[in-house]
Formats: structure tokens, sequence, C-alpha cells
């Protein structure tokens, strides 16, 4: 019996993507406005066949058509300036990532506690210890900040609780983000229950702020001094968090619920599966909790420079603020686009309603049965603009078209992290004299000498084999 042969995984590969760019054309989005269209066009024709004719002199159609395109151009080009600015603010985080953690790894010497341990080698432990767990507050930062523009919730999502749990909560930081909800933007109507700091998740997740801290005798660790010990922390198994993704449900159900919370306001229930979707109605900062922690860190250098053997260099320092800089002025852009809303919107969605609707009148007698896919071709244009511009108003989501944030943080970040801190800081008195290294004017087909030759060879001999490949090996 024969089996079915199995395609190449290149080409299913292939055709994995071809669909996934096939999915994110505008007609995919905006079919139902052509269905509209081309009823309504068709019912026009049919009118006018049968019962009286229903044709306009065409003489607005050049004029309007020119300025409504020339508006939804403008418009689709203010999307994209935003999705742009999002992607190179993105490139901003994975900028500040690298060097951060480069300077945190290979500048920050051994043992930068500027304390002196009965063991010799605890102050390069807790140093390891502390670097280590440095770095892994950028990738927590970078996977918070895909969260936080997204309106999850909460630290309770698999790539951001393990970096996290451990550190006390600002509970006093405001609420800036809007929640994302099942009504597709609208606020969800508030529960009776915890606090806005623990909004409770239909599945029995508990949204903590920054940790889910509780002491002993149940009362919630404030988090207001970092200096104090933190609270007993309430520990989570890994298979109990959410995962790194929450793409909303697109099935028939979820969409009968969106539609029932928008004409209603009230989000229905669905017997525990709303937790998909439905968050609390604001999110906290967390991605800048995670900066006052860096910036700590870098604090405390600073205080102990005098006691650490070698010192820590004032351009080190600066490095680092810089780095610290550039992620907090980042995640400040990358809230500028998500909370400044674009201009006439609504209106101009009505104003080309309006115009699609007057087309099959005006292009009847030109056109007869023709009208039908005229009407749903014009429709298709203007509005495929008006849904992609919408659809990149805001690149942070779900769509087929928003940023990839997931693998710019597992993808990029994550794996550059992993594998900064998998060696220590390389030394060049290792790599640099290898005996691998015998080529030193690799641009030139001349004889393989090793370092350790160059070296007993002397300075003349090596200045004069410089001089000699600059004049001899130009190409």
């Amino acid at each position: 019996m024969s089996s079915k042969p199995e395609r190449h995984p290149e080409l299913q590969s292939s055709i994995s993507f071809f669909l996934q760019r096939l999915l994110g054309v505008a007609i995919f989005r905006s079919w139902r406005i052509l269905t509209f269209f081309a009823a309504w066009a068709t019912a026009v024709c049919l009118i006018d066949e049968k019962v009286h004719s229903l044709a306009l002199q065409p003489t607005l159609l050049t004029v309007f058509g020119t300025v409504l395109g020339f508006v939804i151009s403008f418009r689709t080009t203010t999307s994209y300036d935003r999705y742009n600015e999002g992607r190179k603010l993105w490139s901003q985080i994975v900028l500040a990532s690298r060097t951060f953690a480069r300077t945190v790894w290979f500048h920050v010497p051994e043992d930068a506690t500027g304390e002196k341990f009965t063991n010799g080698e605890e102050g390069k432990v807790r140093t390891l210890i502390e670097k280590k767990a440095v770095i892994n507050l950028l990738e927590g930062f970078a996977a918070a900040t895909k969260h936080y523009l997204r309106g999850e919730a909460g630290i309770n999502y698999n790539d951001i609780y393990p970096f996290v749990k451990f550190l006390p909560s600002y509970d006093a930081l405001p609420r800036t983000i809007p929640g994302a909800s099942i009504c597709g933007g609208a606020e969800p109507e508030k529960q009776d229950g915890p606090s806005p700091g623990h909004a409770q998740r239909g599945s029995g997740y508990t949204e903590s702020t920054l940790v889910g801290h509780r002491s002993q005798s149940g009362r919630e660790g404030s988090g207001d001094s970092a200096d104090s010990a933190p609270p007993a922390t309430r520990v989570r198994s890994h298979n109990s968090l959410l995962p790194s993704e929450l793409p909303p449900d697109r099935s028939f159900t979820a969409h009968c619920a969106r539609f029932v919370c928008k004409m209603t306001g009230k989000v229905p229930d669905l017997k525990g599966k709303q937790d998909n979707f439905v968050h609390p109605d604001s999110v906290k900062n967390i991605p800048l909790e995670i900066t006052f922690y860096l910036s700590s860190y870098i604090a405390a250098l600073e205080a102990r420079n005098d006691n650490i053997k070698p010192r820590i260099e004032n351009p080190t320092i600066s490095l680092l603020l810089q780095s610290l800089s550039d992620l907090v002025g980042a995640l400040t852009g990358l809230e500028r686009i998500l909370t400044t809303p674009v201009i006439y919107s609504r209106h101009l969605a009505v104003l080309t309603a309006i115009y699609c609707l007057l087309l099959p009148f005006q292009i009847l007698s030109t056109l007869g049965w023709f009208t039908i896919p005229a009407t749903v071709l014009a429709a298709f244009m203007f509005f495929g603009f008006l849904v992609a511009g919408a659809e990149i108003e805001n690149p942070f989501g779900y769509d087929k078209n928003d940023l990839d944030m997931q693998f710019f943080v597992h993808g990029i970040i994550r794996k550059e992290l992993h594998a900064i801190t998998s060696k220590p800081a390389p030394d060049p008195r290792v790599w640099a004299f290898s005996n691998l290294n015998d080529r030193l004017f690799p641009s030139c087909a001349g004889e393989k000498v090793e370092p350790k030759d160059w070296v007993g060879r002397g300075n003349d001999n090596l200045r004069e084999a410089l001089c000699d490949h600059a004049k001899h090996c130009h190409d």
C-alpha cells in the first residue's frame, strides 16, 4: 500500500508564507463591504432595467473622486508613518538592549560587589548573578513592552514572569494604556472583586502589577522601597502561566460576543472563554518599572565604585545610562503612537461610503451591467486603502500586517542575550595570539606567519611588513 508522499519542508514553508501574505491583502478585511456594494450596484441596475431609469449626470464624479483619493492617500500615508516609526523604535530597543548587555557583561569587573568575603570566589559569583539578572531584565523589558502595547495586563505570561517575579511593585504608577477588550476597544464593564492592581481574569489568573507578592500575614506588599526585603513570593508553576501571545478569538462565537458587547456595552458570559480577549480597562506600565531596577543597578555600581578593583570608568557608566535612556525613550515613543488617534477617520469612512453609494448612478448610463464590477472595484480601491491604513494605524496587535514583535523579543533580543552570557568576556591575549591567526594580511597571498613568530621577529620587522602590505596589496 503506497503512502502519500510528504511535501518538501521548503515547499511547505513557501506555501505557508504565500498564504500568510495572501491573508494580509485588504480584500480579506473588506469582503463584507465589497459584498454590500455588489448587492447595491445589482439592485440599482435591476431597478434601472425593470422599473425606472436611475442614471445621473457624472458631473461630480471626477472632482469628488480626485479629492477623495487624495485624502485617502494622505490618511494611509499617516498610518504608514506610524507603522514605520514603530519599527524604528523597536530597532532602538534592540540596539539599546545589545549595548546595555554588552557593556554589563564585558566592562563591569568580575568582582563588582565592593565587599570582602571570606570565600574569595563569593564576590565573583555574586557579581555574575547580578549581571545575569540585569541582562534578563532586558529581555523582560522587551516582552513586557510587547504585552503593554497590546493592552495585556499583568505579568503572568511565560515570557515575563520568570524575569520579574522577585521584584517589588511600584503601586503608585498610573495606568496609562487602555486594556484590550472583547468589544474591540471599548472598556469592559467593571466587575466586583479584586482591586484594579490585581484585576481577575476569567480563567482565574491574577493580573498582578509587577509581582503577585503577599506577606505571610496576607497583606499585599507595597513595594515602596527598593531597599526593603521583598515579601514572600507566591510562586506559579510554568504550566499555569499564559502564553507569550494571546491572539483574539476569531471564531463565530467570539464574533457574536463582540457584536453583543458593542450593542449592549456588556461582556457576555462565554463560560470562561472570555479570558482570551478580556483585560482590565487599563494596564500598568510594567516596562517602565523594569527600567527603575536597571537604573538601580547602575546607581549601585556608582556607589560601590571606590571599592571596586579595577574601578568602573566614567565612560562605561555613561554608556549604561545612555542605553537605559534609549530604552525609556523608545517606550515613550511607542506610547505616543498608541495613544495618538488619527483624525477624521470616521468622517472619511462616511464620505467614502457616500461616494461608493452614488457611484452606480453616475456610471450606469455608460457601463450598463458592467456597473456592478466597476462599483466593486472602486469600493475595493477606496475601502481597501482605508482598511489597510486602519490596520497599520496601530501596528502592535495581532493583524497579519502588524509588526512581528514576537520575533523582535524572542527571535532577536532573547537569542542574542543568551549568546552574550554564554561565555565570559573574550580575552584578546587568547584569541589574538591563537595559532590560527596566521593571516595578519588576509588580502595578500603571502606566507602564513603565526603571532608567536611575529613576536620573535620583533617590532621593526612587523612594521616593515605593514608598510609593504600598504604598498603592494590594495585589492
